[in-house]
């Protein structure tokens, strides 16, 4: 009896440490796992989270913004498209299920990790779909690994060529995030109203995260109706990966890759705080005509919240290119 007791211990350990695939987290809709990278301090060490869903032949990794955001707002960004495609996303580490010392967060590592996740599912070559800070990666991995990606969608992109992280981040950026957060509809929302009324004193925890979800929502998405469909943000997010910000060179130039190496669908949003109508991306890619570009109106940088049919329609045909 005292070795059964044992036994059953030492598997729930393990199971705990998610050492056993069939005791680890498993759903009818999608499978779950850790990948080791060179920085697993032990065998039992686990870095980076990886959740694989869909029935489609074809592969799609997901690679999510930040840094230190989490895989799970992307979800909705892909509904819909389960059945024709099977996708891959992950946290990058230093985000929520995938932690990491600040010492381990560059984002070099962040790039080695993408491709220890593509070699570890066997394809020859995959689709990536990057949103945010995510295309940062997908385009410096493109450059170092042409050979290995068919088709790269860059949703609320980075610009694909910078002088320096001023060029990227930008007074009109700043300018832009001023105007989506002080926008008049924000101000008849009844949250917002509460919040007045309250001067900024919430009774309810409930009514806070409300409210902060709202003015999270404010610069990312247009239609601000739809707040709370937003998915992430606050406890989701992890200040510490911030660190690989320091670690990109911002110089670099990525248009050739681009336009060469794979087939490229950049899909913004009109109001998307990083620049409006897209001006600036349409500009720096205009004699690179092998690059697509879909400009969605009455859309922010979570464009399938503010227009989630044509989104998907566009997203589909730029991973079916």
């Amino acid at each position: 009896m005292k070795q059964k007791i044992m036994t059953l211990l030492r598997i729930a350990f393990f199971c705990s440490l998610g050492f056993f695939n069939p005791c680890f987290g498993q759903s009818k809709d999608y499978v779950e796992w850790y990948l080791r990278t060179p920085d697993s301090l032990d065998v039992y060490n686990q870095d980076i989270y990886v959740r694989e869903l869909g029935t489609g032949k074809d592969t799609v990794v997901i690679i999510h913004g930040g840094f230190g955001a989490n895989h799970d707002y992307m979800l909705d960004a892909i509904e819909g498209l389960e059945e024709k495609y099977h996708f891959v996303l992950y946290d990058q580490r230093g985000s929520l299920l995938s932690p990491a010392p600040k010492e381990k967060l560059t984002f070099q590592k962040n790039v080695g990790d993408l491709d220890l996740l593509i070699k570890q599912l066997g394809n020859a070559k995959v689709k990536i779909m990057a949103h945010s800070m995510g295309t940062l990666i997908a385009m410096d991995y493109l450059s170092q690994h042409p050979d290995k990606v068919s088709n790269l969608v860059l949703v609320g992109a980075i610009p694909a060529q910078s002088d320096s992280i001023g060029s990227v981040f930008s007074k009109r950026s700043e300018e832009q995030v001023r105007y989506l957060s002080s926008r008049p509809e924000i101000k008849e929302l009844p949250i917002y109203k509460r919040y007045k009324e309250l001067n900024g004193q919430f009774i309810s925890d409930k009514e806070r995260t409300d409210f902060n979800r709202m003015a999270f929502a404010a610069s990312n998405i247009y239609r601000i109706d739809r707040y709370k469909l937003m998915r992430g943000g606050f406890h989701y997010y992890k200040e510490d990966a911030s660190v690989m910000v320091e670690t990109v060179n911002w110089k670099y130039d990525y248009r050739k890759f681009l336009n060469d190496d794979a087939k490229t669908t950049i899909i913004f949003g009109a109001y998307d705080f990083l620049d409006f109508n897209g001006e600036l991306h349409q500009a720096l890619i205009r004699d690179y005509n092998k690059i697509d570009f879909e400009l969605i109106d009455s859309a922010g940088h979570n464009i399938w919240i503010d227009q989630p049919e044509l989104f998907r329609k566009v997203l589909d045909n730029a991973l079916s290119r």
